[in-house]
């Protein structure tokens, strides 16, 4: 079995780098000491984020690793169903898929119930979801709601899932959002939240990525029969996007220190 053989490999990886503590690993994976362990004795597939904070924690070679990984993440992802696709054969769906209005929240909030280990998530807007899902029809509102209450549900139910939103608060019914998204993500340890500093009057392309793997882009076009977006399942794209994500959240300010400094 594809996981099994994958964590025979970090055990041995573990073992030639003399056995660090797993509470050292679990902090350098931002996981538990039990994914840890879960990981090492093949019972959870790791996310790439986390298997190469463990290579490098283990002073393994990263782009061997990287490859080990994406070669062990095809075939444990060749036999399992994509909802729709039928009969069609793995190598032969698209890795690039439109989805539109209900459809394209359905699935988003399918995928958060998939996630096992990590979210990466922008929401730069300039008004509120509920103005967001207001102006569609209402189950498109539905599954749209459902999305974002599926992420906060997915962050509380293990201290091994972690959540990394970033927004912007431009104006006072943004901030009042705000100030929403903090009281539900407080108690949350695996929910973080920063701030961009978004000087334009207009949303971008939000992001969404599950696991390091599934890339959810999407787009506002101001009617509701065209909301919706892409998912892309590419690893080449996933990594680039990744980054492209790291290097807005370097940037962010903690929500809670954003908001302590207008209150103070």
């Amino acid at each position: 079995m594809p996981v099994e053989r994958f964590a025979l490999e970090l055990r041995e990886l573990h073992r030639d780098a003399g056995k660090p503590k797993q509470q050292l690993l679990a902090a350098a994976m931002h996981c538990s000491h039990a994914t840890v362990s879960a990981i090492l004795n093949g019972h959870r597939f790791p996310s790439w984020f986390q298997t190469e904070a463990f290579v490098r924690a283990c002073r393994g070679d990263v782009d061997a690793w990287r490859y080990k990984w994406t070669e062990t993440d095809r075939e444990i992802n060749a036999d399992l169903p994509v909802p729709g696709a039928g009969d069609v054969p793995a190598t032969s769906r698209p890795a690039v898929r439109h989805l539109t209005g209900r459809e394209f929240y359905l699935t988003l909030a399918a995928e958060v119930r998939r996630t096992e280990h990590r979210i990466l998530t922008t929401y730069i807007r300039t008004t509120p979801p509920h103005y967001f899902a207001g102006f569609t029809d209402q189950e498109t509102g539905r599954a749209a709601n459902e999305y974002f209450n599926a992420i906060l549900s997915w962050a509380a139910l293990s201290e091994s899932h972690s959540v990394r939103r970033l927004v912007c608060l431009p104006n006072a019914e943004m901030l009042d959002w705000g100030q929403e998204v903090r009281r539900h993500t407080q108690k949350i340890p695996g929910y973080e939240v920063r701030v961009l500093d978004w000087q334009i009057n207009t949303d971008p392309v939000n992001i969404a990525i599950f696991d390091d793997t599934s890339v959810f882009l999407a787009f506002d076009a101001g009617a509701s029969p065209r909301m919706g977006g892409f998912r892309i399942d590419d690893q080449e794209f996933a990594r680039g996007a990744i980054g492209y994500f790291s290097r807005l959240w370097s940037s962010g300010i903690r929500l809670a220190d954003h908001l302590a400094s207008l209150s103070g």
